[in-house]
């Protein structure tokens, strides 16, 4: 066997590919389900110690405070380390840190530093597993990232009924038990079935590309002397992941305890609502793997317009079913907006996708910072008026994505 074989065989083979990202997609559906329980939990859970709506929010926030820089560095630890490695060491972490919510001391505090150690090991999760399947499919990066944003998405369905379910029936860290078996089964299914490889392991060489028998693709580079992180483009993705961030965590943060405290609805209510805003998502994210990549900027401009106006229903209304749609309209706007921002972040690069994802999921990290820390304050002299801010901040988003995507 020639030296180039032997190169080659460092390569995956089709099947091989289509097994891994497969795989990757289960693991992202397991790790959202279980992030989808904390992240709502935290802040819930702490509303049950007696912590402010301010308190509240940071429990959701001290996230996203870690998860603005944590991506960019897992991104690029996981291009050097090799996937496997950063997804054992993400999930290894997360079950280490999920131990700490069920301990008997636990008051607000802990609660906001345990959240703020959630966002540094999902800072590996996410980027490793975007990375993942764009580059294992070149040539089709927006179906896979679409089927990596359902995945997630489709994950959290159940995690708003799961906290209040759990709680009317087995007490109110019931839920963390289960998120703790679905991780040990993730940590499980990395170790059996990743395989370790960096990017250099799978891209032919041109010189292998010349030997083999058979056509390779080929895998495009950046414009030569074009740094396209500073396109127009490219700040418009920032804006729409930021956005959906924003409204994101605004949400789940909130939503839980605003419901709760109105006349007439339950804890039931707002799983009950939360699941519609969560299926939405899901859905359209599924249809964004039908979409034309081309079409990715368009994609940002729905979603924002769509959070702006689901928003400002929820903001006038105490009517459920003008609730249910408002969250099929903010379910669909975050899902519009998060995938046309990643597309455009992840495609940008053929070398570093583990960087450029990290860049991606940092800025949702500062949505997932600023949206209940700004949010838990100003709840503090009106407990709809988060939903009028981020109804806000949708419609001057929209303004300036709108402005960049016209520039050349």
């Amino acid at each position: 066997m020639t030296e180039i074989e032997n190169d080659l065989q460092l390569c995956l083979s089709e099947p091989e590919k289509k097994r891994a990202r497969i795989v990757g997609y289960l693991l992202t559906f397991m790790a959202t389900f279980s992030l989808g329980t904390s992240e709502i939990f935290a802040p819930w859970y702490a509303g049950i110690l007696g912590a402010s709506t301010f308190e509240m929010g940071w429990a959701m926030g001290s996230f996203g405070l870690v998860y603005m820089v944590s991506p960019i560095l897992g991104g690029k630890i996981s291009d050097r380390i090799g996937r496997k490695n950063s997804l054992l060491i993400a999930t290894g972490s997360y079950i280490a840190i999920l131990l700490l919510y069920p301990q008997p001391f636990i008051m607000p505090l802990h609660l906001i530093i345990i959240r703020a150690l959630e966002g540094l090991f999902f800072g590996f999760f996410y980027p490793t597993i975007e990375a993942l399947v764009a580059e294992l499919c070149p040539d089709s990066q927006g179906a896979v990232l679409g089927n990596f944003s359902t995945s997630w998405s489709a994950g959290m369905i159940f995690s708003p009924a799961l906290i209040a379910y759990m709680a009317t029936y087995f007490g109110n860290v019931a839920s963390i038990y289960v998120v703790l078996g679905v991780e040990l089964a993730a940590l499980g299914l990395i170790a059996l079935l990743v395989k370790n490889y960096t990017l250099d392991q799978i891209t032919p060489s041109s010189e292998q590309k010349a030997n083999v028998p058979y056509p390779v693709p080929e895998i495009d580079t950046e414009p030569p002397g074009k740094d396209v992180r500073t396109s127009p483009r490219f700040f418009a993705a920032y804006v729409s992941i930021a956005l959906f961030g924003f409204t994101s965590t605004v949400l789940l943060a909130l939503f839980p305890s605003y419901i709760g405290g109105l006349p007439g609805y339950t804890a039931q209510d707002f799983g009950n609502l939360l699941m519609v805003w969560n299926v939405t998502r899901t859905i359209v994210f599924l249809i964004c793997t039908r979409i034309s990549q081309s079409r990715m900027g368009q994609l940002m401009v729905v979603g924002a317009t769509a959070i702006t106006l689901g928003m400002f229903l929820i903001f006038t209304t105490l009517n459920i079913a003008i609730f249910t749609f408002s969250l099929i309209l903010v379910g669909a706007g975050v899902g519009f907006a998060y995938l046309g921002g990643l597309y455009t972040v992840v495609s940008a690069t053929k070398s570093e996708k583990g960087a450029y994802a990290g860049i991606a999921e940092s800025l949702a990290g500062a949505g997932f910072f600023a949206g209940p820390i700004i949010g838990g304050w100003i709840a503090e002299f009106a407990l709809n008026l988060p939903y009028l801010l981020t109804a806000g901040y949708g419609l001057f988003s929209l303004v300036v994505i709108g402005v960049l995507l016209r520039r050349k």
